[in-house]
Protein backbone atom coordinates (compact mmCIF):
# COMPACT_ATOMS: atom_id res chain seq x y z
CA UNK A 1 0.00 0.00 0.00
CA UNK A 2 0.80 3.39 -0.64
CA UNK A 3 2.06 5.55 1.82
CA UNK A 4 0.42 9.27 2.33
CA UNK A 5 3.56 10.31 1.19
CA UNK A 6 3.91 8.70 -1.90
CA UNK A 7 0.55 9.66 -2.99
CA UNK A 8 0.69 13.23 -1.94
CA UNK A 9 4.35 13.12 -4.20
CA UNK A 10 2.46 11.93 -7.05
CA UNK A 11 -0.18 14.38 -7.15
CA UNK A 12 2.38 16.73 -6.90
CA UNK A 13 4.25 16.33 -9.97
CA UNK A 14 0.96 17.32 -12.24
CA UNK A 15 0.84 20.26 -9.98
CA UNK A 16 4.43 21.67 -10.75
CA UNK A 17 4.41 20.96 -14.04
CA UNK A 18 1.12 22.74 -15.15
CA UNK A 19 2.65 25.50 -12.37
CA UNK A 20 5.87 25.53 -14.35
CA UNK A 21 3.98 25.47 -18.19
CA UNK A 22 2.38 28.39 -17.02
CA UNK A 23 5.69 30.32 -15.72
CA UNK A 24 7.33 29.93 -19.18
CA UNK A 25 4.37 30.33 -20.95
CA UNK A 26 3.17 29.37 -24.23
CA UNK A 27 4.86 30.25 -27.40
CA UNK A 28 1.54 30.99 -30.03
CA UNK A 29 3.99 32.73 -32.59
CA UNK A 30 6.96 33.67 -33.84
CA UNK A 31 6.33 36.89 -35.66
CA UNK A 32 8.30 39.21 -38.08
CA UNK A 33 8.33 42.74 -38.83
CA UNK A 34 9.28 45.65 -40.63
CA UNK A 35 10.56 48.28 -39.35
CA UNK A 36 10.67 51.53 -41.92
CA UNK A 37 12.18 54.02 -39.39
CA UNK A 38 15.46 51.62 -39.91
CA UNK A 39 14.89 49.78 -42.66
CA UNK A 40 15.45 46.45 -40.63
CA UNK A 41 13.23 43.26 -39.83
CA UNK A 42 12.92 42.38 -35.99
CA UNK A 43 10.86 39.50 -34.47
CA UNK A 44 9.97 38.11 -31.32
CA UNK A 45 8.29 35.25 -29.73
CA UNK A 46 4.08 35.75 -28.85
CA UNK A 47 3.86 34.32 -25.61
CA UNK A 48 0.03 33.43 -24.08
CA UNK A 49 0.16 32.80 -19.97
CA UNK A 50 -2.67 32.89 -17.76
CA UNK A 51 -2.25 36.54 -16.86
CA UNK A 52 -1.84 37.97 -20.30
CA UNK A 53 0.88 37.91 -23.47
CA UNK A 54 4.29 39.36 -23.95
CA UNK A 55 6.40 40.03 -26.98
CA UNK A 56 10.05 40.75 -26.73
CA UNK A 57 11.38 42.47 -30.06
CA UNK A 58 14.67 41.23 -30.87
CA UNK A 59 16.73 42.25 -34.09
CA UNK A 60 17.46 39.72 -37.11
CA UNK A 61 21.54 38.92 -36.02
CA UNK A 62 23.57 39.98 -39.51
CA UNK A 63 21.03 41.72 -41.14
CA UNK A 64 22.36 43.76 -43.76
CA UNK A 65 22.55 47.62 -42.74
CA UNK A 66 20.44 49.68 -45.53
CA UNK A 67 20.58 53.43 -46.82
CA UNK A 68 17.10 54.61 -45.38
CA UNK A 69 17.91 57.61 -47.32
CA UNK A 70 18.05 55.82 -50.27
CA UNK A 71 16.74 52.42 -49.96
CA UNK A 72 13.35 50.64 -48.04
CA UNK A 73 11.91 47.35 -47.26
CA UNK A 74 8.88 46.06 -49.59
CA UNK A 75 6.76 43.57 -49.16
CA UNK A 76 7.69 40.22 -47.78
CA UNK A 77 6.29 36.44 -48.01
CA UNK A 78 6.72 33.18 -45.87
CA UNK A 79 6.70 29.84 -46.64
CA UNK A 80 7.95 26.38 -44.86
CA UNK A 81 10.04 28.75 -42.41
CA UNK A 82 11.45 30.90 -45.12
CA UNK A 83 10.74 34.50 -45.52
CA UNK A 84 11.27 36.41 -48.56
CA UNK A 85 11.49 40.20 -48.63
CA UNK A 86 11.93 43.03 -50.93
CA UNK A 87 14.41 45.87 -50.97
CA UNK A 88 13.74 48.93 -53.35
CA UNK A 89 15.84 52.08 -54.13
CA UNK A 90 14.61 55.58 -54.80
CA UNK A 91 17.19 55.80 -58.03
CA UNK A 92 15.42 52.55 -60.29
CA UNK A 93 17.64 50.42 -58.97
CA UNK A 94 21.15 51.80 -59.27
CA UNK A 95 21.84 52.50 -55.61
CA UNK A 96 21.28 48.91 -54.75
CA UNK A 97 17.80 46.56 -54.97
CA UNK A 98 17.14 43.21 -54.99
CA UNK A 99 16.04 40.86 -52.02
CA UNK A 100 16.70 38.94 -48.73
CA UNK A 101 15.99 35.53 -47.77
CA UNK A 102 15.60 34.48 -43.43
CA UNK A 103 15.34 31.56 -42.04
CA UNK A 104 12.71 32.06 -39.16
CA UNK A 105 14.15 29.31 -37.13
CA UNK A 106 11.32 26.84 -37.90
CA UNK A 107 11.32 23.32 -38.34
CA UNK A 108 8.34 21.46 -39.25
CA UNK A 109 8.04 18.16 -37.64
CA UNK A 110 6.53 15.21 -39.30
CA UNK A 111 4.40 13.29 -37.24
CA UNK A 112 2.86 10.54 -39.66
CA UNK A 113 -0.62 11.98 -40.51
CA UNK A 114 0.19 15.54 -39.77
CA UNK A 115 2.97 17.65 -38.80
CA UNK A 116 3.90 20.60 -36.04
CA UNK A 117 6.15 23.15 -36.42
CA UNK A 118 8.31 23.49 -33.89
CA UNK A 119 10.80 26.95 -33.49
CA UNK A 120 13.96 25.36 -32.77
CA UNK A 121 16.66 27.80 -33.19
CA UNK A 122 17.17 31.66 -33.58
CA UNK A 123 15.95 33.30 -37.14
CA UNK A 124 19.21 34.02 -39.16
CA UNK A 125 19.65 35.58 -42.33
CA UNK A 126 19.79 33.00 -45.34
CA UNK A 127 20.82 34.71 -48.39
CA UNK A 128 21.48 38.28 -49.44
CA UNK A 129 21.50 39.88 -52.67
CA UNK A 130 21.20 43.44 -52.65
CA UNK A 131 23.17 45.38 -56.19
CA UNK A 132 22.73 47.22 -59.56
CA UNK A 133 21.09 44.13 -61.61
CA UNK A 134 18.18 43.12 -59.33
CA UNK A 135 15.92 45.69 -61.33
CA UNK A 136 14.39 47.50 -57.83
CA UNK A 137 11.57 44.87 -57.24
CA UNK A 138 8.38 46.59 -55.47
CA UNK A 139 6.12 43.82 -55.41
CA UNK A 140 6.92 40.06 -53.83
CA UNK A 141 4.16 37.72 -54.27
CA UNK A 142 3.31 33.69 -52.98
CA UNK A 143 2.01 31.67 -54.94
CA UNK A 144 1.62 27.95 -53.76
CA UNK A 145 4.78 27.50 -52.77
CA UNK A 146 6.53 29.81 -55.29
CA UNK A 147 7.57 33.18 -54.22
CA UNK A 148 7.60 36.00 -57.42
CA UNK A 149 9.27 38.92 -57.56
CA UNK A 150 8.69 41.77 -59.58
CA UNK A 151 11.91 43.25 -61.25
CA UNK A 152 10.60 46.75 -62.40
CA UNK A 153 13.79 47.84 -63.97
CA UNK A 154 14.59 44.76 -65.67
CA UNK A 155 10.99 44.09 -67.21
CA UNK A 156 10.96 40.76 -65.62
CA UNK A 157 10.12 38.89 -62.56
CA UNK A 158 12.20 36.53 -60.03
CA UNK A 159 10.67 32.92 -59.04
CA UNK A 160 12.19 30.29 -55.92
CA UNK A 161 10.74 28.77 -53.37
CA UNK A 162 11.93 27.40 -49.70
CA UNK A 163 13.21 24.28 -50.61
CA UNK A 164 15.24 26.01 -53.46
CA UNK A 165 16.58 28.52 -51.33
CA UNK A 166 17.76 26.04 -48.59
CA UNK A 167 19.84 23.65 -50.87
CA UNK A 168 21.36 26.85 -52.91
CA UNK A 169 25.12 26.52 -52.66
CA UNK A 170 25.28 30.22 -54.85
CA UNK A 171 22.81 33.05 -55.10
CA UNK A 172 23.23 32.13 -59.01
CA UNK A 173 21.60 28.96 -58.54
CA UNK A 174 18.94 30.55 -56.17
CA UNK A 175 16.69 31.96 -57.91
CA UNK A 176 15.34 32.20 -61.52
CA UNK A 177 14.52 35.57 -64.40
CA UNK A 178 12.14 35.37 -66.47
CA UNK A 179 11.34 38.41 -68.86
CA UNK A 180 8.32 39.74 -68.78
CA UNK A 181 5.65 42.69 -67.59
CA UNK A 182 6.92 46.66 -67.66
CA UNK A 183 7.22 48.96 -65.73
CA UNK A 184 5.89 48.68 -62.09
CA UNK A 185 4.87 44.84 -62.57
CA UNK A 186 2.23 43.35 -61.15
CA UNK A 187 2.46 39.44 -61.79
CA UNK A 188 -0.19 36.42 -61.10
CA UNK A 189 1.23 33.16 -61.36
CA UNK A 190 0.41 29.45 -61.23
CA UNK A 191 3.75 28.04 -60.43
CA UNK A 192 5.42 25.46 -62.57
CA UNK A 193 2.80 26.47 -65.51
CA UNK A 194 2.14 29.95 -66.65
CA UNK A 195 2.77 33.56 -65.21
CA UNK A 196 0.93 36.43 -65.94
CA UNK A 197 2.89 39.62 -66.05
CA UNK A 198 1.63 43.50 -66.21
CA UNK A 199 2.51 47.12 -68.10
CA UNK A 200 1.75 50.02 -66.81
CA UNK A 201 1.56 52.02 -69.39
CA UNK A 202 -1.60 53.91 -69.90
CA UNK A 203 -1.53 55.19 -73.53
CA UNK A 204 0.22 53.64 -76.66
CA UNK A 205 0.58 50.15 -78.52
CA UNK A 206 1.49 48.92 -74.99
CA UNK A 207 -1.35 50.21 -73.35
CA UNK A 208 -3.31 47.22 -71.01
CA UNK A 209 -0.83 44.66 -71.93
CA UNK A 210 -0.13 41.81 -70.79
CA UNK A 211 2.96 39.09 -70.97
CA UNK A 212 1.61 35.30 -70.50
CA UNK A 213 5.27 33.40 -70.01
CA UNK A 214 5.36 29.73 -69.34
CA UNK A 215 7.45 27.89 -66.73
CA UNK A 216 8.55 24.51 -66.67
CA UNK A 217 7.29 22.31 -69.25
CA UNK A 218 5.94 25.78 -70.97
CA UNK A 219 9.50 27.12 -70.96
CA UNK A 220 9.77 29.27 -74.09
CA UNK A 221 5.98 29.94 -74.90
CA UNK A 222 4.80 32.95 -74.59
CA UNK A 223 1.98 35.66 -76.01
CA UNK A 224 0.70 38.82 -74.88
CA UNK A 225 -2.69 39.92 -74.46
CA UNK A 226 -4.66 43.28 -73.71
CA UNK A 227 -7.24 45.00 -71.29
CA UNK A 228 -9.56 47.76 -72.73
CA UNK A 229 -7.42 50.03 -70.82
CA UNK A 230 -4.38 50.84 -69.32
CA UNK A 231 -2.83 51.56 -66.23
CA UNK A 232 -2.69 48.08 -65.12
CA UNK A 233 -1.64 47.73 -61.33
CA UNK A 234 -2.97 44.51 -59.49
CA UNK A 235 -3.08 40.88 -60.45
CA UNK A 236 -4.16 37.37 -59.00
CA UNK A 237 -5.33 34.07 -60.08
CA UNK A 238 -8.43 32.17 -58.28
CA UNK A 239 -10.06 28.75 -59.84
CA UNK A 240 -8.62 28.65 -63.12
CA UNK A 241 -8.98 32.20 -63.95
CA UNK A 242 -6.74 35.58 -63.63
CA UNK A 243 -7.63 38.56 -62.79
CA UNK A 244 -6.49 41.93 -64.04
CA UNK A 245 -6.81 45.51 -62.17
CA UNK A 246 -6.83 48.14 -65.08
CA UNK A 247 -7.96 51.94 -65.19
CA UNK A 248 -11.36 50.78 -65.18
CA UNK A 249 -12.87 48.11 -63.47
CA UNK A 250 -11.75 44.17 -63.50
CA UNK A 251 -10.74 42.06 -66.38
CA UNK A 252 -10.44 38.53 -66.22
CA UNK A 253 -9.61 35.56 -68.60
CA UNK A 254 -9.34 31.91 -68.25
CA UNK A 255 -5.78 30.51 -67.19
CA UNK A 256 -4.13 29.12 -70.41
CA UNK A 257 -1.87 26.33 -68.40
CA UNK A 258 -0.03 25.02 -71.03
CA UNK A 259 -0.17 28.18 -73.56
CA UNK A 260 -1.70 26.43 -75.70
CA UNK A 261 -3.87 29.25 -76.37
CA UNK A 262 -2.81 32.35 -79.00
CA UNK A 263 -3.12 36.04 -78.22
CA UNK A 264 -5.72 36.24 -80.84
CA UNK A 265 -8.26 33.68 -79.39
CA UNK A 266 -8.11 35.04 -75.97
CA UNK A 267 -11.19 36.84 -74.42
CA UNK A 268 -11.01 39.35 -72.17
CA UNK A 269 -13.76 39.44 -70.14
CA UNK A 270 -14.29 42.85 -68.13
CA UNK A 271 -16.64 43.86 -65.65
CA UNK A 272 -17.16 47.41 -64.38
CA UNK A 273 -17.29 48.80 -60.91
CA UNK A 274 -18.76 51.82 -61.95
CA UNK A 275 -17.98 55.60 -61.68
CA UNK A 276 -17.66 58.04 -59.24
CA UNK A 277 -19.06 61.68 -59.11
CA UNK A 278 -16.80 63.05 -61.88
CA UNK A 279 -17.99 60.22 -64.58
CA UNK A 280 -14.23 58.51 -63.37
CA UNK A 281 -14.74 54.91 -63.59
CA UNK A 282 -13.71 53.40 -60.47
CA UNK A 283 -10.98 50.65 -59.84
CA UNK A 284 -8.50 48.96 -57.37
CA UNK A 285 -4.99 47.51 -57.15
CA UNK A 286 -4.45 45.12 -55.27
CA UNK A 287 -6.53 41.44 -54.86
CA UNK A 288 -7.06 39.24 -51.69
CA UNK A 289 -8.10 35.51 -52.56
CA UNK A 290 -10.65 33.35 -49.68
CA UNK A 291 -11.25 30.09 -51.12
CA UNK A 292 -13.01 31.32 -54.13
CA UNK A 293 -13.76 34.82 -53.40
CA UNK A 294 -11.59 37.70 -54.99
CA UNK A 295 -11.50 40.51 -52.72
CA UNK A 296 -10.51 44.17 -53.31
CA UNK A 297 -11.53 47.62 -52.05
CA UNK A 298 -12.44 50.47 -54.59
CA UNK A 299 -13.57 53.81 -54.43
CA UNK A 300 -13.05 57.00 -52.15
CA UNK A 301 -15.44 59.28 -50.09
CA UNK A 302 -18.79 57.78 -50.97
CA UNK A 303 -18.27 55.66 -53.48
CA UNK A 304 -15.72 53.46 -51.06
CA UNK A 305 -16.54 49.93 -51.15
CA UNK A 306 -15.83 46.29 -50.18
CA UNK A 307 -15.91 44.34 -53.52
CA UNK A 308 -16.28 40.22 -53.91
CA UNK A 309 -16.19 38.09 -57.08
CA UNK A 310 -17.04 34.39 -56.76
CA UNK A 311 -14.11 32.85 -59.07
CA UNK A 312 -15.40 29.74 -59.52
CA UNK A 313 -18.59 31.13 -60.92
CA UNK A 314 -18.99 30.29 -64.49
CA UNK A 315 -20.20 33.87 -65.51
CA UNK A 316 -18.24 36.05 -62.50
CA UNK A 317 -19.68 39.31 -61.11
CA UNK A 318 -19.22 42.12 -58.90
CA UNK A 319 -20.90 42.03 -54.99
CA UNK A 320 -20.33 44.96 -53.19
CA UNK A 321 -20.63 46.60 -49.47
CA UNK A 322 -20.63 50.14 -48.92
CA UNK A 323 -18.10 51.59 -46.35
CA UNK A 324 -18.43 54.72 -44.84
CA UNK A 325 -15.28 56.93 -44.92
CA UNK A 326 -14.74 60.38 -42.91
CA UNK A 327 -13.09 62.93 -45.61
CA UNK A 328 -9.44 62.36 -45.62
CA UNK A 329 -10.13 58.39 -45.18
CA UNK A 330 -9.01 55.68 -47.25
CA UNK A 331 -9.58 51.75 -47.32
CA UNK A 332 -7.00 49.38 -47.18
CA UNK A 333 -6.48 46.30 -49.44
CA UNK A 334 -8.24 43.50 -47.55
CA UNK A 335 -6.77 40.27 -45.42
CA UNK A 336 -8.88 37.74 -46.59
CA UNK A 337 -9.34 35.44 -42.94
CA UNK A 338 -10.66 31.91 -42.53
CA UNK A 339 -11.39 32.02 -38.81
CA UNK A 340 -11.67 29.22 -36.46
CA UNK A 341 -14.83 27.61 -36.90
CA UNK A 342 -14.36 28.63 -40.75
CA UNK A 343 -15.99 32.06 -40.06
CA UNK A 344 -15.03 33.87 -43.57
CA UNK A 345 -13.95 37.47 -42.60
CA UNK A 346 -12.27 40.66 -44.57
CA UNK A 347 -9.97 43.11 -42.66
CA UNK A 348 -9.67 46.54 -43.57
CA UNK A 349 -7.74 49.49 -42.24
CA UNK A 350 -9.40 52.68 -42.16
CA UNK A 351 -6.64 55.15 -42.59
CA UNK A 352 -6.22 59.23 -42.51
CA UNK A 353 -2.73 60.34 -43.27
CA UNK A 354 -3.65 63.69 -41.88
CA UNK A 355 -5.10 62.43 -39.00
CA UNK A 356 -3.30 58.97 -38.08
CA UNK A 357 -5.17 58.95 -34.68
CA UNK A 358 -8.78 58.51 -36.16
CA UNK A 359 -7.31 55.06 -38.08
CA UNK A 360 -9.56 52.51 -37.43
CA UNK A 361 -9.78 48.64 -37.95
CA UNK A 362 -12.36 47.15 -39.86
CA UNK A 363 -13.55 43.45 -39.56
CA UNK A 364 -16.32 42.57 -42.49
CA UNK A 365 -18.30 39.37 -41.51
CA UNK A 366 -18.86 37.78 -45.06
CA UNK A 367 -21.14 35.03 -44.52
CA UNK A 368 -22.97 36.17 -41.11
CA UNK A 369 -25.68 33.26 -41.49
CA UNK A 370 -23.61 30.49 -42.78
CA UNK A 371 -25.53 30.08 -45.86
CA UNK A 372 -22.41 30.30 -48.48
CA UNK A 373 -23.86 33.71 -49.69
CA UNK A 374 -22.82 36.78 -48.84
CA UNK A 375 -25.33 39.07 -49.95
CA UNK A 376 -25.55 39.49 -46.13
CA UNK A 377 -22.28 40.64 -45.44
CA UNK A 378 -22.11 43.26 -42.79
CA UNK A 379 -19.24 45.44 -40.55
CA UNK A 380 -19.12 43.57 -37.61
CA UNK A 381 -16.54 45.78 -35.53
CA UNK A 382 -15.10 49.04 -35.88
CA UNK A 383 -12.32 49.47 -33.43
CA UNK A 384 -9.83 52.37 -32.90
CA UNK A 385 -6.35 51.32 -33.41
CA UNK A 386 -2.89 52.96 -33.49
CA UNK A 387 -1.66 55.87 -35.96
CA UNK A 388 -0.14 55.43 -39.95
CA UNK A 389 2.59 57.32 -40.52
CA UNK A 390 2.42 57.16 -44.29
CA UNK A 391 4.52 58.24 -46.57
CA UNK A 392 4.99 57.37 -50.62
CA UNK A 393 3.89 53.55 -50.38
CA UNK A 394 4.68 52.90 -47.26
CA UNK A 395 3.96 53.54 -43.26
CA UNK A 396 0.54 51.96 -43.35
CA UNK A 397 -1.27 49.42 -41.24
CA UNK A 398 -0.59 45.59 -41.94
CA UNK A 399 -2.24 42.74 -40.47
CA UNK A 400 -1.48 38.95 -39.97
CA UNK A 401 -3.78 36.24 -38.86
CA UNK A 402 -1.82 34.38 -36.08
CA UNK A 403 -1.95 30.57 -36.69
CA UNK A 404 -4.70 29.73 -34.66
CA UNK A 405 -6.76 31.54 -36.27
CA UNK A 406 -8.15 33.13 -32.99
CA UNK A 407 -6.32 36.53 -33.13
CA UNK A 408 -4.84 38.58 -35.51
CA UNK A 409 -1.66 41.21 -34.88
CA UNK A 410 -1.89 44.72 -36.37
CA UNK A 411 0.82 47.39 -37.06
CA UNK A 412 0.94 50.95 -35.83
CA UNK A 413 3.64 52.20 -37.42
CA UNK A 414 3.46 56.04 -35.75
CA UNK A 415 3.20 54.43 -32.27
CA UNK A 416 6.16 52.00 -32.10
CA UNK A 417 3.47 49.14 -31.49
CA UNK A 418 1.88 45.97 -32.54
CA UNK A 419 -1.99 45.26 -31.27
CA UNK A 420 -3.18 41.98 -30.58
CA UNK A 421 -6.69 41.59 -31.16
CA UNK A 422 -9.41 38.65 -30.82
CA UNK A 423 -11.40 37.45 -34.03
CA UNK A 424 -13.75 36.32 -31.81
CA UNK A 425 -14.63 38.99 -29.11
CA UNK A 426 -13.97 41.69 -31.76
CA UNK A 427 -11.77 43.88 -29.23
CA UNK A 428 -8.10 44.09 -28.51
CA UNK A 429 -6.26 42.05 -26.16
CA UNK A 430 -2.57 43.10 -25.68
CA UNK A 431 -0.97 46.14 -27.24
CA UNK A 432 2.88 45.65 -27.84
CA UNK A 433 5.67 48.75 -27.48
CA UNK A 434 8.44 47.33 -29.89
CA UNK A 435 9.65 50.80 -30.66
CA UNK A 436 10.55 52.36 -34.33
CA UNK A 437 8.09 52.14 -37.13
CA UNK A 438 6.25 48.84 -37.54
CA UNK A 439 4.57 48.06 -40.80
CA UNK A 440 4.63 44.57 -42.83
CA UNK A 441 4.46 41.70 -40.94
CA UNK A 442 4.03 37.87 -40.76
CA UNK A 443 3.64 35.14 -38.33
CA UNK A 444 4.50 31.57 -38.06
CA UNK A 445 3.91 28.88 -35.60
CA UNK A 446 1.58 25.85 -35.18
Amino acid sequence: MKTLLQLAGACLIPTIATATANAEGRTVARLFWQDNHDAAVNYGDLKKYAQGWTLQPQPIPDFPSLDTAEQMLVQMQTDAGIIVLGIHDHAAGTVGSGWIAIDSGAVEESHGDHSHVRLKHQPSVMHTRIDTDQGNPAHVYKYGKSFVLANDSNNGFTITNASRLRKAKSLETATTFHEGGHGHITLAAIEDKVVYATWIDREGDDSGRVDVVGLGDNEGKRYSIHCPTGGLHGATVNSGKVFLAPSDGICWVHADLDLSSTADSIVVNHLSLGKDADDTPLRTGAFANLDQLVLFTAGKGNDARLCWIDAASDNPTVATLPIELADGETLTTPLAVKARGGKRLAIMFRENKLSPADDCLLIVDLDPNADKDCSDATVAADLSIGGNLIEGHSGHHEAVVLPSRREVIISNPADGTLSLISLVEHRVLERFSVGGNPSRIVAIGD
